[in-house]
């Protein structure tokens, strides 16, 4: 008696086949396309375990969105640059970067994690800020200006006088200087023959419309929340050359 498979049984063990590996194909996509396109709000990889910010990027992105109440709002990072012009300084245009990036991000299949930086850092800006009061945070911004640039320790000793300090003070000049230091290699890829003299950020918080009022009413664009003056930080060639490449691409 013969024990070969019959016809029929042959195309079902075929198409148990195919559908298995297109099934293992969906699954590496989906998870591929999510690692890539979905960066992970995780503390520093340096303070926990790689086995936690492997887990934290696949399984813990963005549950805010599925809420009761979910992230109706668009925090915007404005950036500003003075340049010297002679005996002058010239200040430029308010620019929106996260404009830049959310360009990326509506027209890439597979957006690069680079495309997040700024709205990241303009949500870490306003989480900082917000251990002190409005008032402070615009004490701290008036103390400057385009032709007196403060320096980190400059921040630092202008928190202490308004009686910030230990963690908060710390947590403020720390975001501070990470945004001065992005910042100082922008506007140097953008004028690389230009003596830039100084920058500085700003926050901008624009809210959406309710579900209700979604087919009448536009996003309400909010005022922009400035920061101080910075003085530029030395800046790290390479990594001005990949934000110059980024930011002709997409600009």
């Amino acid at each position: 008696m013969s024990t070969e498979p019959s016809a029929p049984q042959r195309r079902s063990r075929v198409r148990t086949v195919v559908v298995v590996l297109v099934a293992l194909a969906a699954c590496v996509q989906l998870f591929g396309v999510t690692f890539i396109s979905i960066p992970p709000q995780s503390a520093p990889p340096g303070t926990r375990s790689a086995a936690e910010v492997v887990l934290h990027s696949y399984f813990e992105e963005e549950w805010k969105l599925f809420a009761p109440s979910p992230v109706n709002a668009d925090r915007d990072l404005m950036v500003q640059a003075a340049w010297r012009e002679g005996e002058t300084v010239e200040v430029g245009e308010w620019i929106n970067l996260t404009a830049i990036d959310d360009s990326v991000v509506q027209h890439a299949v597979g957006a690069p994690r680079s495309a997040y930086l700024t709205s990241r850092l303009a949500g870490g800006l306003d989480a900082v800020w917000s251990n002190v009061t409005g008032e402070i945070r615009t004490a701290v911004a008036d103390a400057s200006s385009e032709t007196a640039p403060l320096t980190d320790a400059d921040v630092r000793d202008l928190l202490g006088e308004e009686d910030v300090t230990g963690l908060a003070r710390d947590l403020i000049a720390e975001r501070d200087l990470g945004a001065t230091t992005y910042l100082t290699d922008v506007f140097r890829s953008l004028e690389p023959d230009r003596e830039l003299v100084a920058v500085r950020y700003g926050t901008r918080l624009s809210t959406a419309p309710t579900w209700e009022l979604r087919h009448d009413a536009e996003k309400s664009v909010g005022a922009v929340t400035e920061g101080p003056w910075r003085t530029p930080v030395e800046d790290d060639p390479d990594r001005r050359r990949s934000i110059a490449d980024y930011l002709e691409r997409n600009s």
